[in-house]
C-alpha cells in the first residue's frame, strides 16, 4: 500500500456486518441455529469474495495468502451452515 492508496473495507464490513447480523438475531431471540445460519452465510460470501476479487481490493479481508484466506472462511462458513441445518432438522419425531 504505498503511494497513499488506501484500503478497501466493503469486503471485511460485509463479513463482520454478517456476523453481526446473526449474533444480533440471536440476542433478539431468535433461534440459535437461525443466526448461526446467517454467519455462516455471511462467511460463505466471503469466500467467494476473496476467491474472485483481485487481491488489491480485498482490502483487510486479505490476511494471509488467497488460498488460506479461501479456504479458512469457506470451512468455517460450511461448519456453521451445516451444524445448523444438523440442528433444525427434525430427524425422529421425540
Amino acid at each position: 500500500m504505498t503511494n497513499g492508496e488506501k484500503t478497501p473495507w466493503w469486503p471485511y464490513l460485509l463479513v463482520a456486518a454478517g456476523a453481526a447480523v446473526g449474533l444480533g438475531l440471536i440476542a433478539l431471540g431468535f433461534a440459535a441455529t437461525t443466526g448461526a445460519m446467517v454467519m455462516g452465510v455471511a462467511m460463505l460470501a466471503g469466500a467467494g469474495l476473496r476467491l474472485v476479487v483481485p487481491g488489491r481490493s480485498t482490502g483487510a479481508l486479505a490476511i494471509r495468502s488467497r488460498k488460506a484466506d479461501v479456504l479458512t472462511l469457506a470451512v468455517f462458513g460450511f461448519l456453521l451452515v451445516a451444524g445448523s441445518l444438523a440442528f433444525a432438522i427434525k430427524f425422529h419425531a421425540t
